[in-house]
């Protein structure tokens, strides 16, 4: 069985992902196309989180998760072990830390000490755009 959670750290760059999470699971049927972010989003699941937490794990723990996935999803092919293997060659060899904001747009940490200054400046604009 699948376990559904969302308690992963929100660490992952969202482009970075695209390749695996657009890959199709059922490359050469004339189905209606499942990708991996299908696959995900259908089992209630944040698909960048789970791309981040399979690009993490080792090939064999990542490989048995994703099976897992791919079984629990109806209209999956059977040859769930084949397509995992396919698949787990699209993700990143590297992951970089990120942050990824509500609004959706990944954004990378900045240090905090930067943050006086970025909202400084911002004021300093705001002040700009105001006496004109």
């Amino acid at each position: 069985m699948v376990e559904m959670t969302a308690s992963a750290p929100a660490a992952y760059l969202t482009c970075q992902f695209d390749e695996f999470l657009y890959a199709r699971i059922d490359e050469g049927s004339d189905t209606t196309p499942l990708s991996v972010l299908s696959m995900l989003a259908r089992l209630d699941l944040d698909p960048w989180e789970e791309a981040a937490k399979l690009a993490h794990l080792p090939r064999a723990a990542a490989t048995k998760r994703l099976v897992d996935f791919i079984a629990a999803t109806s209209g999956a092919p059977h040859n769930a072990k084949t397509v995992c293997d396919r698949l787990l060659n699209l993700l990143p060899s590297r992951v970089d830390a990120v942050v990824r904001p509500a609004r959706g747009r990944a954004l990378k940490k900045f240090p905090p000490i930067i943050w006086p200054g970025v909202i400084a400046a911002v004021l300093v604009i705001l002040l700009i755009m105001m006496s004109k």
